[in-house]
Parts: structure tokens; sequence; C-alpha cells
């Protein structure tokens, strides 16, 4: 007997916390969807911040103005990530890599903010027509969409394909040995 009362105290006592908990419950959000890209909303750098370092033959610098000073080649492509039609507007790779004093001979390393990285000849870069870009359909790249700088390719580029060589969210290209 006093097992069941024990029992149909402990009972009691659930039910009653599970009333409490459900009775005032706010409905459960709705999930939200993934970027392709990952990470978040934030503000984009300003136009004097350093955004991208090559290092090479000498350390160059780049704001995020002057990338977009430079930016003057336009790409329409079926971004690969997301699957949808996007322009992309930004600096042949080639044009950076000269500034750094790179040989087309070396190796560079592409890292990423997140420290993703890959490496590959600057002759496979610049031969299949690497693009940085600071422009996605005319606006600033958001970071949680792979800005605010990203390495891209032309849809008849051999490199289109390689898909780790689209570095996003890039911060550093550094030669390797």
């Amino acid at each position: 007997m006093i097992s069941s009362l024990r029992l149909m105290a402990a009972t009691t006592v659930v039910a009653l916390a599970l009333v409490g908990c459900t009775s005032n419950a706010e409905p459960a959000p709705e999930p939200s969807s993934e970027s392709a890209y990952g990470g978040f909303a934030v503000d984009p750098p300003a136009t004097d911040e350093v955004v991208l370092t090559i290092e090479g033959g000498t350390t160059v610098d780049f704001t995020y103005g002057e990338l977009q000073d430079l930016a003057t080649v336009e790409i329409d492509i079926v971004e690969p990530f997301v699957e949808e039609q996007q322009s992309f507007t930004g600096v042949p790779l080639a044009d950076l890599l000269s500034a750094a004093g790179i040989a087309a001979d070396a190796r560079i390393e592409t890292i990423a903010l997140n420290d993703y990285r890959y490496a590959d000849t600057v002759a496979q870069w610049t031969e299949n027509g690497a693009l940085l870009a600071v422009l996605r359909d005319g606006e600033l790249i958001p970071m949680d969409q792979g800005g605010p700088i990203r390495i891209v390719f032309a849809a008849d580029s051999p490199a289109f394909d390689l898909l780790d060589a689209w570095n996003w969210s890039l911060r550093t290209i550094a030669v390797v040995d």
C-alpha cells in the first residue's frame, strides 16, 4: 500500500511538472536554411581595412577599398556551391601575384579566414583565369556567403570543376616550399 501511494505521488508530481513545462511553452523555431558557406552575418570590412595579404617576393597588403578599385573583370556563372546564376566582379589573381613579385613557377597556398587551405602552382591559378572576386551581382559579398573576397573561375576554365580551389573568405596567399 505504501508503495502504491509513493507511485501515485511520484506520478502526480511528474504530471504537474509536465503541465507546468508545456502550458506556457513557445512553439519551436523554424529551422533556418544553412548557408553553403557556413558562418553567420557579419558587417563588411571598412574600405581601409586590410583584407588580403600576399606573402611572396615581397609582402603586399590590400585593403578592401583597393581591391574594389582594382576589380574590373566580370564573369557570369552558375555558382557551383549554390547552383545559381551569379555575376562576379574581381581582380585577376595573376595581377595580384605579379604585384607581390611571385614567379610563375612558384607554389602558393590560399588560406581562408577559417584556416581552410589549398595549394597549387602559380601557373595553375593564372592559366585557369582565377579571379579574386569582391562583388557578386554588383554588391559586396557578405561574409556568411563566401565574402568578403573569394576565388572564382569562369565556366569555361578547366579549374571550374576543381571545387577545392574555390577558396572563399580568403585572407592570405603565401608562397610555400
